[in-house]
């Protein structure tokens, strides 16, 4: 009669693998958190260029140009004033109702002009400020800019608040679509 042993793995093996794991864990974890927040920042980058694009279509539809609406113009001045840059959340509960608003918040889903910036932007930020998207008009007026102050475009976490012009924001660190 053969003896049947069930003999299984023994506590060397099984600590020879869970070591071999753990160092697996070690070098491959910090690349995974890397690939993380380069998608958030992609993400977020995407997100932006919609607002930039729902601005966009918004000032080139001919019935909000036409608007007779103060707040809508003023929307519209506020993108093509030569060199300004503000913040997208500066407009007050009146702006909220104009036809600009309203298109914008059609093309994007959701208003871009009151918002929960934290709920609709993902990269970290390493604490401090919210995120929030502004805009900054280039010195000919015909064209501008959405950047997300407290953001790091590179995925390493060292937030910025972009205080430049136009031209400089190559140069900065933030997210940004022109």
């Amino acid at each position: 009669m053969k003896s049947q042993r069930n003999k299984g793995f023994s506590l060397v093996e099984l600590i020879i693998v869970i070591a071999i794991m753990a160092i697996l864990i070690g070098i491959m974890a910090p690349q995974l958190i890397k690939y993380i927040e380069k998608t958030k920042v992609s993400a977020d980058t995407q997100m932006a260029d919609t607002i930039h694009s729902a601005i966009t279509y918004a000032m080139a539809d001919p019935e909000i140009i036409s608007d007779t609406d103060t707040y809508t113009q003023n929307m519209i001045e506020d993108f093509t004033d030569p060199g300004t840059d503000f913040r997208l959340d500066h407009y007050g509960s009146p702006y909220q109702t104009c036809r600009f608003v309203k298109d914008v918040e059609e093309i994007v889903g959701w208003n871009p002009f009151d918002a929960d910036y934290n709920k609709y932007f993902k990269s970290s930020h390493n604490g401090g400020p919210s995120i929030i998207p502004c805009a900054v008009v280039n010195d000919s007026g015909n064209g501008f800019a959405i950047y997300l102050a407290w953001t790091d475009r590179t995925g390493n976490k060292q937030a910025e608040n972009f205080n430049g012009t136009y031209d400089e924001l190559e140069d900065s660190k933030v997210i940004f679509v022109k």
